[in-house]
């Protein structure tokens, strides 16, 4: 099995401090991004939080293998043992938000959102809270993967307001979910079957020209393929693997960006890592 990674995060030109957060941990194949809130430093501390906690706490009970009955929270008996595990440790890190929330005065008002994918050998747990969003590209289609948190979301569901409406409305960034704001969350969490070439993509803010993309004629869609398919699929030692399985994640908004990079190739006999370094081929 071979797993190349690369990821950077940049400000950009629209904002003066970067509050979000992100994680490569290609030991286990768990990816996550998450946008902070709340001014100042508590943002940017909440974002990080989110994401070390829901990394401890899920490297510790895959290792020893915790029953669902002892992670945090009920456990979700739709979903499989490392489903709960996702699940559980985004309950732990909105209760350890919340509580350094209540606590410390220059904490109050702090959230964060969070999207994650943990990426098995023959499953792919997602989950989000907040608006961050997961995308799919598969066969040349975008489908959106994760569910907004959000009152125009609400509004859209509920036939009040059209799609159109809500890309329009100063309300469209209005949480109704985040870590941090209540003691207890709700995590849409859910588990596809992979399929061979599949694009993930993970963005702390939704991407119209994405979903643009997925009505259009897949230009985009197919670039982002094509910059996904890196060495094309040879092992190091110049031998083919047994079955060749592509999943990429570019997580960026239009303020801040950033960019993540995965190739999983299963029948590779070695492994590869890079963090922190942008791959040249996606920018």
């Amino acid at each position: 099995m071979l797993i190349k990674s690369s990821g950077m995060t940049d400000v950009g030109l629209q904002r003066e401090g970067n509050e979000d957060s992100y994680s490569v941990q290609d030991s286990y194949g768990l990816y996550m991004v998450a946008a902070g809130m709340g001014g100042h430093l508590a943002g940017e501390v909440a974002s990080r939080v989110a994401v070390e906690i829901i990394n401890k706490s899920f490297s510790k009970w895959k290792e020893i293998q915790a029953p669902p009955d002892e992670i945090f929270g009920f456990p979700d008996e739709s979903l499989s043992r490392e489903g709960n595990y996702i699940l559980g440790s985004i309950r732990l890190a909105n209760r350890v938000i919340y509580e350094m929330a209540s606590e410390y005065e220059q904490y109050n008002g702090m959230g964060t959102t969070i999207v994650s994918l943990l990426v098995g050998s023959g499953r792919i747990v997602a989950a989000n809270v907040g608006d961050s969003r997961m995308y799919l590209v598969r066969d040349n289609r975008i489908e959106r993967m994760s569910k907004d948190h959000t009152i125009v979301a609400e509004h859209v569901e509920m036939g009040v307001m059209t799609e159109e409406e809500a890309a329009r409305s100063p309300l469209r960034h209005i949480l109704t979910r985040n870590l941090g704001s209540s003691e207890n969350v709700d995590a849409e969490v859910f588990e596809i079957e992979p399929s061979n070439e599949d694009l993930f993509i993970l963005c702390s803010d939704g991407l119209t020209d994405l979903a643009a993309a997925s009505r259009s004629s897949g230009n985009k869609a197919k670039n982002l393929l094509r910059k996904a398919g890196g060495s094309g699929g040879r092992c190091p030692d110049g031998g083919e693997p047994d079955k060749e399985k592509v999943w990429a994640l570019d997580l960026f908004d239009l303020a801040i960006l950033t960019k993540i990079w995965i190739k999983y190739i299963h029948g590779c006999s070695e492994r590869g890592e890079n963090h922190g370094q942008a791959d040249p081929n996606l920018q």
